[in-house]
């Protein structure tokens, strides 16, 4: 019975991989074990899936506002960046993060109550890796808001 059990999992799990039943864009392998272990659906695992447009000085805010509705908003994204600012506002850690190579800050990045002790160590200047779900896009410089936020590295 109980390798009868174990045989059903297997291929309910072989059916998923197969089906495609993930929305990810990259490889499952690339997503941390922090996004797995939330049970989140991570849409991108690298800046640049969005960088090639929102880092692009001829692209205008309105188009970029338009796909990051599309396409973003509400899911949850892993990227990488450098930590430009970190606050904290009792509750919470907050980190302004720069993906753009001629950027400050392309996202406010709030971590969940539960990073703050990580979150208190971060400084300026430091990489870091994060899943977190896009809640919005702020037009005019103000980047991303990403919240429910994660730290997978600092």
């Amino acid at each position: 019975m109980k390798f009868a059990k174990i045989g059903i999992i297997l291929l309910l799990m072989a059916i998923l991989v197969v089906s495609g039943c993930s929305d990810s864009k990259e490889n499952p392998e690339e997503v941390s074990e922090i996004a797995v272990d939330l049970g989140v659906d991570v849409i991108s695992t690298s800046f640049d899936d969005l960088g090639v447009v929102y880092c692009d000085p001829d692209i205008s805010d309105d188009e970029i506002a338009a796909l990051v509705n599309e396409e973003y908003k509400g899911n949850f994204v892993q990227w990488t960046g450098t930590i430009y600012a970190v606050t904290n506002n009792g509750k919470s850690y907050t980190a302004q993060v720069r993906h753009c190579p001629d950027s400050l800050s392309d996202a406010a990045v709030t971590f969940k109550a539960d990073q703050n002790d990580a979150a208190s160590n971060l400084i300026k200047g430091q990489e870091i890796t994060y899943v977190g779900r896009i809640t919005r896009y702020r037009d005019g410089g103000g980047g991303f808001w990403v919240e429910e936020a994660s730290i997978v590295s600092e």
